[in-house]
């Protein structure tokens, strides 16, 4: 094999070279995906049957949509590189993440300087649309669309006394600042926040500090393995308890498969999508990722190609075939409508307030 070796490598220089213009190179429009790493599968099989459905249908001008995949995994700002290599490289029409919010804010800095539509699946942490950059978009609600909306549930259902789980991450930190912020502002008394530790499989302490402190209601901005069997437990020992999960909360639930009946009635975040209709998107996540690429196919179907026309596009319009309803974005790029709530009866997703534009 190693006398082989100077060959094959040779051969392997050779064949990008032979048999394919420039022209060959450009017949794809080339649209970006940025995810933490290739785990991501559900997310990747719902961007690429958005690409195979728009290509079956002709694509656009003769031409094939292809998707770019580029992973943020390995050293710190690796984010902002693969994003950099998205745009010279790959010269993609838009990026769409699937990101934490520190890496959207390194890919939404990239799509500042180039002018290049990014679009967030995953991240809701507030700042990242606080910066009025035109570019940026998100089809998720932000953190404070959600601590609205749950606040609002929990007013409608007697209000009293709020706790908030909370841990060391930095996308939860944000989504607590942002419930702290929304109770202190409706109730005129903060919250009671409490610590856990996620790495502590076994939450006695957590439990004890929650029945201790007397609450009506308990948010949870959050996912970790220990959250269902602490939801068990809490159901057990206090069932008068109202529990409460954003959707990093869904999305966690269901990357793990849940059963709802586990759940038992938690209200929480997710979209509102047809699971029958649509079975080829199983989760949130997939739903979202699905709806973002097709945003950017429909822009290219009404304005062509060129960056600048897409964002142009993509922020004064309203796309209405949304699998998790229409989308249409406010000036700082954020999703307008209202997010969706469920609470989960007999071990199944109930919706209890459906999204509406402010």
């Amino acid at each position: 094999m190693s006398r082989l070796a100077p060959y094959l490598v040779i051969l392997a220089l050779s064949l990008p070279f032979k048999g394919v213009s420039q022209s060959q190179i450009q017949e794809h429009i080339a649209i970006g995906l940025l995810l933490p790493d290739h785990s991501q599968n559900d997310v990747i099989n719902a961007a690429e049957l958005a690409i195979k459905q728009a290509n079956a249908a002709g694509g656009y001008m003769n031409q094939e949509f292809k998707l770019v995949i580029r992973t943020a995994e390995g050293f710190w700002g690796a984010g902002s590189k693969e994003s950099v290599s998205l745009v010279y490289e790959d010269k993609v029409r838009a990026i769409i993440g699937a990101l934490d919010g520190r890496n959207g804010h390194l890919a939404e800095q990239v799509a500042t300087k180039t002018h290049l539509t990014y679009i967030e699946t995953f991240a809701t942490e507030p700042t990242l649309s606080q910066a009025f950059v035109p570019w940026f978009m998100r089809v998720v609600p932000n953190d404070n669309q959600q601590s609205a909306a749950i606040l609002r549930q929990i007013k409608k259902e007697g209000g009293e006394k709020i706790g908030i789980l909370s841990t060391e991450d930095y996308d939860t930190r944000y989504a607590v600042k942002s419930l702290t912020k929304a109770v202190a502002r409706e109730t005129g008394m903060p919250p009671l926040v409490i610590e856990l530790d996620t790495t502590n499989h076994h939450q006695r302490g957590a439990i004890e500090k929650i029945l201790n402190s007397d609450l009506d209601h308990l948010v949870i901005p959050f996912d970790a393995d220990c959250i269902k069997d602490l939801i068990i437990s809490l159901g057990q020992v206090n069932p008068d308890l109202k529990k409460y999960g954003t959707l990093h909360f869904t999305i966690g639930a269901e990357k793990r498969g849940a059963t709802w009946k586990d759940y038992e009635g938690v209200c929480l975040v997710a979209p509102s999508f047809n699971k029958k209709q649509h079975a080829s998107l199983p989760d949130s996540r997939s739903a979202y990722m699905y709806d973002a690429v097709n945003l950017v196919i429909n822009a290219i179907h009404q304005v062509g190609t060129k960056r600048e026309t897409i964002t142009d596009y993509l922020s004064k319009s309203e796309f209405s075939r949304g699998v998790t309803g229409s989308i249409s974005f406010d000036v700082l790029g954020n999703r307008q409508s209202q997010p969706t709530l469920f609470r989960i009866e007999n071990g199944v997703k109930q919706v209890i307030e459906s999204p509406q534009k402010p």
